[in-house]
């Protein structure tokens, strides 16, 4: 059976920047000439757990300058409010873990969402290879899967980018 994610991102934070970066990474639309983005979705429910694979051919040095800008913006957001167009509210927490040991440049980090009673926790990995911004979101709810396997997903996926 086949699942749609529904794309509804939070639209308002205490901490926009951080908000606006996490949104970016996941819905990415660059201006540079000549970027090409895949993306894969898995999910085995709406509520997770569910992967998301993102790969970005980013021109020049676009793709170290990318990782090194969400990498600044995220490792200082810790926790912030979240809000959406429909007025339900809450919670995002990010705990950067710093390098992931992956690829020419990685860092990667937890970040959980919490609303009401739900809460959902991913696993954020973002890899430079060449001119490729590779970034692997593993989620669950309420728990993501263990760090170290979105950590080897990257390994196989940096492995495999030309």
């Amino acid at each position: 059976m086949k699942t749609v994610l529904q794309n509804d991102p939070p639209t308002r934070s205490d901490h926009p920047g951080c908000l606006g970066t996490l949104n970016a990474l996941e819905s990415y639309g660059s201006t540079r000439p000549g970027a090409v983005e895949g993306r894969v979705t898995f999910a085995q429910s709406q509520s997770g757990p569910f992967l998301q694979e993102v790969m970005r051919w980013l021109p020049g040095t676009g793709a170290r300058q990318d990782l090194d800008q969400a990498a600044a913006v995220l490792s200082g957001c810790g926790e912030f409010t979240i809000g959406w167009s429909d007025g339900m509210t809450g919670t995002e927490r990010v705990v950067a873990h710093g390098s992931a040991g992956v690829g020419d440049a990685s860092w990667h980090a937890t970040v959980t969402t919490v609303t009401g009673t739900f809460t959902v926790q991913e696993t954020l990995v973002l890899v430079v290879v060449g001119k490729t911004l590779i970034v692997l979101s593993e989620a669950g709810s309420p728990a993501a899967p263990a760090r170290s396997r979105t950590v080897s997903l990257a390994h196989s996926a940096a492995a495999r980018t030309p």
